[in-house]
């Protein structure tokens, strides 16, 4: 059997489900200073794209991110973003069809992974508050292996790769062999995220697209059995 692996935000969670964690955080920023939530957020996302421009880990460390743009605005106190996590963590909800999907990958004898390019340490509270990790059989986090999912040792002994970003998720899973599953509007995440991160996806495709998560099981065993054909 497989080892698969399935991305968490924008995949199993919606995209969204920080932002009442980072506005609370830019709000308590911003008040400091006499500045808007705004403005403390594009100075954090900025640096963040830079970062993640240069495919560095510190791109996904929030908390070091949210103390930067504070002291550059002269601001004392940086909220504890665990802290601010763990306040708004009844919020987060999964996307629909996710706990049926990872409960038949694993009752078709698959091995299945959250991969995540976010810190283990706001994810492992998002992953056990939800009830993932009783479905899955391990966590990779970019911290755990030094680099976000651009890095052969990050996707080592892994054979299929299932998320949104057509970056992470296709373009570089695919240059270390991975099959690629891709969940969401292909073209325009092909688009966005090419420009976003300065990396041409012209010739980058995923080997089976989703639009829902209850397609999985099925994409999986499809790409797998494909793959087996071509010998």
């Amino acid at each position: 059997m497989a080892t698969v692996l399935v991305d968490l935000d924008g995949t199993l969670i919606p995209l969204d489900a920080w932002e009442p964690v980072f506005l609370e955080v830019c709000e308590r920023i911003a008040r400091q200073v006499g500045a808007t939530a705004e403005e403390v957020w594009k100075r954090a996302r900025r640096r963040n794209l830079e970062l993640m421009r240069a495919f560095a880990v510190e791109a996904f460390d929030w908390q070091s991110l949210f103390r930067s743009v504070a002291e550059e605005l002269g601001a004392r106190e940086v909220p504890d973003l665990v802290e601010v996590l763990y306040k708004h963590i009844r919020t987060f909800r999964v996307n629909r069809g996710a706990f049926e999907a990872l409960r038949r990958l694993r009752e078709a004898g698959h091995r299945v992974e959250i991969a995540t390019n976010g810190l283990a340490v706001y994810q492992m509270v998002v992953i056990k508050h939800l009830g993932l990790d009783g479905l899955i059989d391990g966590v990779r986090t970019s911290d755990r292996f030094g680099c976000p999912k651009t890095c052969p040792q990050y996707f080592q002994g892994a054979d299929v790769m299932v998320g949104d970003n057509a970056v992470f998720d296709v373009y570089f899973p695919q240059r270390f062999g991975l099959l690629t599953i891709f969940y969401g509007d292909w073209d325009r995440a092909a688009r966005v995220y090419g420009e976003r991160l300065g990396v041409d996806l012209a010739s980058t495709r995923p080997d089976a697209e989703i639009d829902s998560l209850e397609e999985l099981p099925e994409a999986v065993e499809t790409v797998l059995k494909r793959r087996l054909s071509k010998g």
